[in-house]
């Protein structure tokens, strides 16, 4: 696969496992603001379920797919875009969108899914897939689209990259711009107002994450 440079890095996303953990993070962030002369920043925060599945950035030019690639090490990634064209939740086209813009998402394989198509196969007699992630991520990884396009793929929509122009006042916003641009956004994203709701939402998803279609990571 070729290699391809992204526009602007995708950086990993850094852990915490409590509670406390949490707001220790939003304690630094705070004295962070301050010493840049905010004092009542007003924080907000957006919580979404973390996808297992495979980091992928895609390039837009004049509303047009160009170019898709995995995250690699976060410089440079490989270029799949003939395997994501066959996922029928890209978009291959935006509509009054600016000249570039670059959507970051996850491409991944629901559990039901899944299940389905090792039944598929197990029928057929071929060797089955161990989980959903590999599943996705080999499958984007090979080389033939046909392959790709008979695999039970789809994609959440979670960051806007690089653009030309377009500057969303809040992640929120982003996140509202690509719903309304054709994109799946994880209807289990919520905007909140304070750390306690933050945990609380957290909690909730760990209470129910057998019952979640989808694989999560964090």
């Amino acid at each position: 696969l070729d290699k391809v440079r992204h526009l602007q890095p995708m950086l990993s996303l850094a852990n915490v496992r409590t509670a406390e953990e949490l707001r220790a993070w939003v304690a630094r962030m705070r004295s962070h603001l301050a010493r840049e002369g905010i004092e009542d920043p007003g924080i907000s925060y957006v919580a979404e379920p973390k996808i297992d599945g495979l980091a992928i950035s895609l390039v837009y030019r004049d509303g047009v797919l160009a170019r898709g690639a995995t995250r690699g090490n976060g410089e440079v990634g490989e270029d799949v875009t003939h395997n994501l064209r066959t996922v029928g939740a890209i978009p291959l086209r935006i509509e009054d969108a600016p000249a570039l813009i670059e959507v970051r998402g996850e491409v991944y394989m629901s559990l039901p899914d899944f299940q389905a198509l090792n039944e598929r196969r197990a029928e057929q007699g071929r060797s089955t897939f161990m989980n959903p992630r590999n599943s996705a991520a080999g499958t984007i990884r090979q080389l033939d689209p046909r392959l790709a396009a008979e695999r039970p793929l789809s994609f959440w929509a979670y960051a806007i990259g690089a653009s030309d122009g377009l500057t969303p006042a809040t992640h929120w916003d982003a996140l509202d711009w690509l719903q309304e641009h054709g994109f799946r956004v994880n209807p289990d994203v919520a905007r909140l107002a304070t750390e306690d709701e933050v945990v609380a939402q957290c909690e909730g998803w760990r209470e129910r994450r057998g019952a979640l279609d989808f694989e999560i990571d964090g």
